[in-house]
């Protein structure tokens, strides 16, 4: 295996054909929300805003851009909450009308159906299309294998999908994959790294890098790109040590590590992600859904803790969870909406929200020994809400959302009084044996100095989300300077800053915090092997070296 890789010179493509937006009045009122994301944290403002609709013509932007000297901000469906896709000069290269699904692809060394798309198709349109094989519209089954893998697929009796569930289903395929998105499913399925098997890549340059998973690894802790001129640049992977935690804060970093792995989590400061292909697997014939309710917090980490060991008979496709405040934002929320939450009590502190999957034989003894668990936490099923098919899922999913629907609906009112004031959402995750003391840590600062906020989250990771919500501007100083308090209490017990939302523009601090200044100049380093001029999504992840500053 080399860890050589050579790029490709692009097709030829014709400027004046691509959509352009240039004129100032047009960009700021037209089109104003690309100039944002969803952390609604930074002014956004871009020369000009234009649209490929192929690689070859991103690679001709691309390779203009860096004759001239002009920074690109590249942008997917700007769901972000850091500020990453936001432009602060320069151009904003956006590619939703890279949209595409392409073919598909069957492994045989391990039974897995992919399917390749272009960077800018939505995460749901993809899913939907794969769940209900309308694959009709396929633009590129020009192979053997291709055609072959796509007749298998649409004979499959099984359902299938990507198992990865990111709670933004908006989101797109190149972004999913450059920030290494991740959500509840992420216990057990892992982050979308582990399912990405190939990525196509533009450089600053211009040229294409096409790289399959296993083909390009680190040797002496190198890679060389081979451009199209025939110039060689050295990357150099660093060295730090990360987190053993579910982790989207900074490069990615192995000695030997797979080349792939160098742009997927990269928020896109290394390139522009142009074509991806996603494994996908079969979804299960059964599945249990359940929201169990605690009458104290302790009784729901307890619970979380003893259905993770190794010893549990029920190995959960993913645990969630709502603390105390997030309860009140539910039953409020669902009694305007005239909803009701079945079975849960007013004393209610706490919810562990969890699926899993069983044959028929495991039925039973997977719900008695789930029954078990919960009585030793001081609940039980009938104080639990239990669904048994994707309905139930999604009428718990309508509740779970209603928690981050209000802390948006608040945080709204609150910035139209007070234009400093945004959401402060913390992205830390911590090993298993720290989670109950960083619990406790969040609650300790944040009921001393009377912050309102609310927790819930990944607790299958331990990577709970604390939003906290600032009434003026003045809170929103006290809520990042909480949040850098919680940061470095987070990789004080060997956890990370940012577990799954990345690092962008608004929370270069924190990185700093977790990987020292060695570890940033390292990054650095890479950022300036492949990217020179320092043009690519600047002031995302790692400050610009003062020499270019």
């Amino acid at each position: 295996m080399a860890n050589r890789i050579e790029a490709m010179k692009p097709e030829t493509a014709d400027l004046s054909e691509i959509k352009m937006i240039t004129d100032q009045a047009e960009i700021t009122d037209t089109y104003a929300l690309y100039l944002d994301d969803e952390s609604h944290s930074f002014d956004g403002m871009a020369d000009r805003i234009v649209f490929p609709r192929s690689e070859a013509e991103v690679s001709l932007l691309m390779k203009n851009a860096f004759n001239s000297g002009t920074p690109v901000t590249i942008q997917g469906g700007r769901t972000g909450l850091t500020g990453a896709s936001v432009p602060l000069g320069g151009i904003a290269l956006n590619l939703e009308r890279m949209n595409k699904m392409l073919f598909m692809n069957y492994y045989d060394a391990d039974g897995q159906y992919s399917i390749t798309a272009e960077a800018g198709l939505t995460l749901e349109d993809m899913v939907k299309a794969v769940l209900s094989k309308s694959l009709s519209n396929l633009q590129k089954t020009d192979t053997k294998e291709q055609k072959e893998s796509l007749e298998c697929f649409l004979n499959e009796p099984d359902d299938y999908t990507f198992p990865v569930d990111p709670t933004e289903m908006s989101a797109w395929l190149g972004g999913i994959v450059a920030c290494n998105a991740s959500g509840a499913r992420t216990y057990k399925y892992g982050a979308v790294r582990d399912w990405v098997r190939r990525i196509r890549v533009v450089l600053v340059n211009g040229d294409i890098l096409d790289i399959t998973r296993g083909s390009i690894r680190a040797e002496d802790g190198q890679f060389i790109i081979v451009l199209s001129d025939g110039d060689e640049v050295i990357v150099k992977v660093p060295r730090y040590k990360m987190p053993n935690t579910k982790n989207a804060a900074g490069l990615y970093a192995r000695f030997d590590m797979d080349l792939i792995d160098l742009f997927i989590g990269s928020e896109g400061i290394l390139g522009v992600i142009t074509e991806v292909e996603l494994g996908l697997v079969k979804l299960p014939a059964n599945i249990m859904t359940v929201m169990a309710f605690f009458p104290t917090e302790e009784d729901a980490v307890n619970f979380v803790y003893d259905v993770r060991s190794s010893e549990s008979l029920i190995k959960m496709d993913f645990l969630e969870y709502f603390g105390p405040n997030a309860i009140k934002m539910i039953k409020e929320k669902a009694s305007s909406a005239g909803l009701t939450v079945p079975a849960m009590k007013p004393d209610t502190q706490s919810i562990v929200f969890f699926e899993f999957s069983y044959t028929e034989d495991e039925m039973e003894p997977k719900i008695m020994a789930l029954e078990e668990l919960l009585n030793k936490n001081n609940t039980s099923s009938e104080s639990s809400w239990a669904g048994l098919d994707r309905t139930e899922l999604e009428k718990m999913k309508t509740v779970r959302h209603f928690v981050p629907e209000t802390v948006n609906g608040l945080i709204a009112q609150r910035k139209a009084v007070y234009h400093d004031v945004h959401k402060i959402g913390t992205d830390m995750a911590v090993p298993d044996e720290a989670l109950r003391d960083y619990l406790k840590f969040y609650r300790l600062v944040l009921e001393e100095q009377g912050m309102e906020y609310v927790i819930f989250g990944h607790i299958g990771n331990n990577h709970l989300h604390v939003n906290m919500i600032p009434r003026n501007n003045e809170e929103v100083k006290q809520g990042m300077d909480n949040y850098m308090l919680f940061a470095k209490r987070a990789v004080e017990l060997g956890g990370t800053v940012a577990a799954e939302h990345g690092i962008g523009k608004l929370k270069r601090a924190f990185l700093e915090v977790m990987y020292d200044a060695a570890g940033i100049a390292e990054m650095q380093a890479v950022k300036l092997a492949l990217d020179p001029k320092w043009l690519i999504n600047r002031g995302n992840m790692i400050p610009i070296p003062s020499a270019l500053a």
